[in-house]
């Protein structure tokens, strides 16, 4: 018999992008963005305005439910029913002092109330890279609710930043290609 297969590790150390984008032509037939909607001026890295424990978490729960008991039967199986997709919140950096359109505000800037678009999330390449075609990608539409600026850590840590909660509206389209 031979070896049982192990695959190698891939850290994600540095190796993590969460991208903001406004539009993904192709996310209901379950395909990649394009490397152009991807890297669009109107999308946004959030990568480093995120707070280390205030990224996104989007969730996933798979409901398991008993099948009917008939008589005569001893023992009882399980189906698989609903699943819930579900967002959260968000913590990032936001300069309170910041001129309009400034880094320091473009995520607040860019994600009103009621904003909808895209989560990426890219695994495994550094961090730095530029979003290309080929690599692999999961996304999330979601709907934003609104953004309140908060203070995040305390005495010498503590810096202005902005909390938000978000929703996911659909299924994620998962591990998908970037396409050209």
């Amino acid at each position: 018999m031979t070896e049982p297969l192990r695959p190698a590790a891939t850290k994600t150390y540095g190796k993590k992008n969460w991208i903001w984008i406004p539009t993904w032509a192709t996310y209901t037939s379950g395909t990649g963005p394009t490397a152009a909607e991807i890297n669009s001026a109107s999308g946004l890295d959030i990568t480093r305005i995120l707070f280390a424990d205030g990224a996104p978490t989007p969730t996933q729960e798979t409901n398991l439910v008993e099948q009917q008991r008939r008589w005569g039967d001893t023992a009882i199986s399980q189906f698989v029913g609903e699943t819930k997709h579900a967002g959260g919140q968000i913590e990032y950096q936001m300069a309170s002092q910041a001129a309009a359109a400034a880094d320091g505000v473009k995520l607040w800037e860019l994600i009103p109330e009621g904003t909808t678009g895209f989560i990426v999330r890219r695994l495994g390449v550094a961090r730095a890279t530029t979003p290309a075609a080929g690599q692999f990608v999961t996304g999330w539409a979601v709907e934003f609710g609104p953004s309140l600026e908060i203070e995040k850590g305390e005495g010498e840590n503590a810096e202005s930043g902005a909390t938000c909660m978000f929703a996911i509206t659909s299924p994620p389209v998962k591990r998908v290609a970037i396409l050209a």
